[in-house]
């Protein structure tokens, strides 16, 4: 499988540990994009990422 590099963090990985967000997931979608403003969500973020900001904004 091609790499994908993880547009938030820089982290190469298997395309299929690439997560693509939901629609229903905005507020995690718009916290990336305050940090990231040249981030498309077409592009996916990896799975490490995707957790950092859902527990900046669940945190357990």
């Amino acid at each position: 499988m091609p790499d994908f590099i993880c547009p938030t963090c820089g982290r190469k990985m298997n395309r299929d540990l690439a997560i693509i967000l939901p629609h229903t997931e905005e507020h995690i979608i718009d916290e990336i994009k305050k940090k990231h403003p040249d981030w498309v969500e077409a592009n996916g973020i990896c799975k490490m990422c995707y957790e950092h900001y859902k527990k900046m904004l669940h945190p357990s």
